[in-house]
């Protein structure tokens, strides 16, 4: 039971944003190069048996590849939506998805060996292409995902402790001074999130409790009013009081960061380390 919690576990665990933006039509090339490239060095599925124009017919499944993992993007990312947002990514949606891929590609080339070979399609036959294909591919997807995963989370890791060996929370030396946002001290605001058109400010009130106040604006209006402050970026979502920084955590995405007087952890995306990490040392 405990090994199939662990399993559980590390599929939770997030997914770095840029990795999980497989659809790139950069990366789907070279997925369908890899494809055809594989088939011609190892020939399987019968493969070996052909004696003329072998190497474009590999070619053929490489360009079908692409063609059905460019419809499953389009469908599933563009038209359906179901992909959601990459920063809520985890390790089992990624390969998920990845296993979603390679059940169209499997489709794509069944139909384009079924005609080019035979001129008619047998389904009972697709079982067979459909296991051939994510026995190709499950070990290398599950080993990629879990390598993208360790060496993201050994690096954040890292900068988060090296961070933490500083005093975080009086790292920035900018005065939080007597400007007011929205009539709110800056020096009682904790955290600034980005909803659309809107804001969400978490500030400590009068009697000492966290609080959250909408106000319509945009981060970046806010940015450029508040450049001489300890208000800033770290992450498309979110400006943080550096003042009030007590610690960070690392993962896969980025960091986390901890602040005085608040529960909720604040990310700081990948974009936006080297910056953040200049602006409060």
């Amino acid at each position: 039971m405990e090994f199939f919690r662990n399993i559980v576990k590390h599929l939770n665990k997030p997914f770095p944003e840029q990795s999980s933006n497989f659809g790139e039509p950069k990366i789907l090339a070279a997925l369908s190069l890899f494809v055809a490239l594989f088939l011609f060095v190892f020939q399987p599925f019968g493969i070996s048996t052909i004696e003329s124009n072998k190497f474009l017919i590999c070619l053929g499944f490489g360009a079908m590849t692409f063609l059905g993992s460019s419809l499953y993007e389009f469908i599933v990312g563009k038209v359906l939506k179901l992909k959601g947002e990459l920063e809520k990514w985890t390790l089992g949606k990624w390969m998920l998805n990845n296993l979603g891929i390679m059940l169209v590609i499997s489709l794509a080339n069944f139909l384009f060996a079924r005609l080019v070979f035979f001129g008619y399609i047998q389904w009972e036959l697709f079982p067979a292409m459909m296991y051939g294909t994510f026995m190709i591919g499950i070990i290398p997807i599950s080993v990629l995902g879990a390598f993208i995963v360790w060496q993201q989370e050994k690096k954040y890791i890292g900068i988060a402790e090296s961070m933490n060996q500083q005093p975080l929370s009086s790292s920035s030396q900018k005065a939080i001074n007597e400007k007011h946002l929205f009539q709110i001290p800056l020096s009682n605001i904790r955290y600034i999130q980005g909803l659309q058109n809107y804001v969400s400010l978490a500030y400590i009130n009068e009697e000492g409790l966290l609080k959250k106040k909408t106000e319509r604006a945009t981060l970046k209006h806010i940015l450029d009013n508040l450049s001489d402050s300890s208000i800033i970026r770290s992450h498309r979502s979110f400006l943080v009081n550096s003042s009030y920084i007590l610690s960070a955590s690392g993962n896969a995405q980025g960091l986390l960061l901890s602040l005085a007087d608040c529960d909720r952890e604040i990310p700081v995306s990948r974009t936006y380390v080297p910056t953040f990490r200049a602006e409060i040392v």
